[in-house]
């Protein structure tokens, strides 16, 4: 008497199934009938659940496929690719979803999580937060400032360039992704932290550091799936979280090693700081000059106390040196990939750089550079065929909105990708095909259409920072180096074959693979 027999143990657990079905059940027909997004088009099995997405990102192989079945779903220019959002590919919609100042565009919070930072910028969710965040990092990443920053580059440029000369004249090849990731971690971070040290010799090894970025491009699909999950990652102890990661993944417990190394700085950081103003010492306030670091410009900021706290610096800290490293890598080792698959145009580029560094051999100020017709032009179409962001990027907006003969209800989140518009053949004819020699003709629309680093309110703030590192680096690197690719090809290393928020080739790729040869005659 009085106990839980066998027989109310089933009965009880057969009752909670079926409440679960039933409940299951309600949600889908919830979905597919009365949901405000219930008449658009789009398959019924994604409008129901988004473990059809699941499906395509996690459990098929290799990861990140949701992509290419987003692409089959496209009969009409917009889709419901989940119960919750909608999906748009018409490159015209995109200049008014991704509108910039005084459009109010929040971002979608589960796209904002994923990445465990929702105090940097890129993880804030709220429209104003946002603006008032970004106008903080501003000073950092005005013209003025990162033209200030070519001597600190070409400083690591020499270290790149010693990295390549051990190499020039051996058979042994070396994954360009994995050099210029290092070097582009070492620029950000001596630039943003104002910490001049060798970052991937003294803090991470450069193979690690790129194990680690790896990692998380496989984990991606995941967060995506549970975006939650990072943050709570990075709330519990530091030891435990090691603890765990170094069983299931151990490149990802690497990268917590990162997080702490951050911590430790913004700590030092608010020490001095705390420091110097008990001492009377006051920052330099002075718009026209560059803040020693990201941590000095958001102290010199309006934010209020609050948004000047250490997790909030810490966690900018951590989005721009990701955002910072990672991209500018895959660019810079995807522009020399296509330039050695088309000789005439690194002919032309060498023979530019050459002319311009004349018998000194010294390079000269950006803006020089930035005049290199074919320089120029590579730059631009390695941009656009890298089209680097290939997840969606999905938007909020506070009122309803046409499309299409549709009215899009307010609050819901709305997507575009980027890919869509840079390889798009309407806009760029041969899109798939590296023609640098179609910049020197552009039409406004494809000036207008050239957006690999975003559009509007929420484009990435480092492009000009990005622009004069890659224009210097290609420089230095053409005019010192010749480079013979080494079993690489399009199809298996440089094409993205899965979607882990940057895109990303195939598993079995061993990355851009060449060897160094002697110094080019022109």
């Amino acid at each position: 008497m009085g106990g839980l027999t066998p027989g109310h143990f089933a009965l009880s657990l057969w009752l909670l199934l079926c409440l679960l079905l039933l409940y299951s059940i309600s949600i889908v027909l919830y979905r597919l009938f009365f949901h405000p997004l219930a008449k658009f088009p789009g398959p019924k099995l994604a409008a129901s659940t988004k473990w059809f997405e699941f499906y395509y990102d996690v459990v098929k192989r290799p990861g990140g496929q949701f992509f290419q079945e987003l692409n089959r779903m496209h009969d009409s220019p917009i889709v419901r690719p989940n119960p919750d959002e909608i999906h748009i590919r018409d490159p015209a919609f995109f200049e008014i979803l991704y509108a910039p100042n005084p459009t109010i565009r929040h971002k979608y919070p589960p796209a904002s999580e994923m990445a465990g930072v929702p105090l940097g910028t890129q993880g804030t969710v709220d429209h104003h937060v946002h603006k008032h965040r970004r106008m903080a990092n501003s000073r950092m990443f005005s013209k003025r400032a990162v033209a200030s920053a070519q001597g600190l580059i070409h400083e690591h440029i020499k270290e790149l360039v010693r990295i390549f000369e051990s190499h020039c004249g051996t058979d042994k090849p070396i994954d360009l992704h994995t050099i210029l990731l290092a070097y582009t971690t070492d620029v950000i971070y001596d630039y943003m932290f104002d910490i001049e040290t060798d970052y991937q010799r003294n803090s991470i090894a450069a193979e690690g550091w790129k194990r680690s970025i790896d990692a998380i491009a496989q984990a991606t699909p995941f967060s995506k799936q549970v975006p939650w999950l990072n943050a709570r990652l990075l709330m519990l102890p530091h030891w435990l979280t090691q603890f765990l990661l170094a069983r299931i993944q151990p490149d990802l417990a690497g990268l917590l090693g990162v997080h702490k190394h951050v911590g430790e700085i913004v700590a030092a950081y608010v020490k001095q700081r705390d420091l110097e103003q008990k001492s009377g010492v006051n920052g330099d306030k002075n718009e026209n000059v560059r803040p020693k670091s990201i941590f000095h410009s958001i102290d010199q900021s309006s934010l209020p106390p609050h948004e000047k706290a250490p997790l909030r610096m810490e966690q900018e800290a951590i989005t721009v040196l990701a955002a910072g490293s990672e991209t500018s890598a895959r660019v810079l080792a995807h522009t020399i990939y296509h330039l050695l698959e088309n000789p005439d145009i690194l002919a032309k580029v060498q023979k530019e750089v050459f002319d311009v560094l004349g018998e000194s051999g010294q390079l000269p100020d950006v803006k020089v550079l930035e005049t290199l017709p074919w320089l120029t032009a590579s730059v631009r179409e390695s941009l656009r065929l890298r089209a680097a962001i290939t997840s969606r990027l999905p938007l909020v907006l506070e009122k309803d909105i046409p499309y299409g003969g549709w009215i899009i209800p307010a609050r819901t989140p709305i997507s575009m990708c980027i890919p869509d518009i840079l390889h798009n053949d309407d806009i760029f004819p041969e899109a798939m095909k590296f023609k640098p020699e179609r910049w020197f003709n552009a039409t406004e629309r494809q000036n207008r259409m050239f957006v690999p680093f975003g559009k509007g309110t929420r484009m990435c703030i480092g492009l000009d920072f990005a622009y004069i590192e890659m224009y210097m680096s290609l420089a230095s690197l053409l005019s010192r180096f010749d480079f013979e690719l080494y079993d690489t090809n399009w199809e298996r290393d440089v094409r993205f074959s899965r979607d882990c928020f940057i895109g990303e080739a195939s598993p079995a790729s061993a990355g851009i693979r060449v060897k160094v040869l002697a110094k080019p005659e022109i």
